[in-house]
């Protein structure tokens, strides 16, 4: 790699690290996920600041070709992702079914409140009648 992409890529990385620092200072991004995408984006300045680490890490593992590990470590970082991403949305899904189901129980009691309210009462506007 060149000097000029080296700077270039040290520089991006170095970028989407402030990035995510500032939106963890935020609260944009919660710790939930700020761990993560912090030990991402070092990952990324590891790389492009010192790329021979990818080289020793793939001819530790076999990898003849450096930058296909690469992208398999990116590819298996946006799957963990994925997965987790999807177990949350179901999990939501599951509460706000929840939520649906209690909203509807309150309101059924709201209303059976009101109509006893109302038949001990008397219809409104009955008692304007007998006055």
């Amino acid at each position: 790699m060149s000097l000029t992409a080296r700077i270039v890529s040290a520089l991006l990385a170095a970028a989407v690290v402030l990035i995510i620092l500032k939106l963890q200072r935020r609260g944009g991004m919660g710790s939930k996920y700020g761990l993560l995408w912090t030990a991402t984006s070092a990952m990324m300045l590891v790389l492009a600041t010192a790329p021979d680490v990818a080289d020793t890490v793939g001819g530790w593992l076999g990898v003849d070709y450096t930058p296909s590990l690469v992208f398999m470590a990116a590819l298996s970082f946006v799957l963990i992702v994925l997965v987790q991403y999807s177990w949350e949305l179901n999990r939501t899904e599951q509460r706000i079914q929840v939520l649906m189901e209690e909203v509807a129980l309150l309101r059924r009691e709201l209303e059976d409140r009101n109509d006893q309210t109302m038949g001990a009462a008397g219809t409104p506007g009955q008692q304007d009648r007998n006055d």
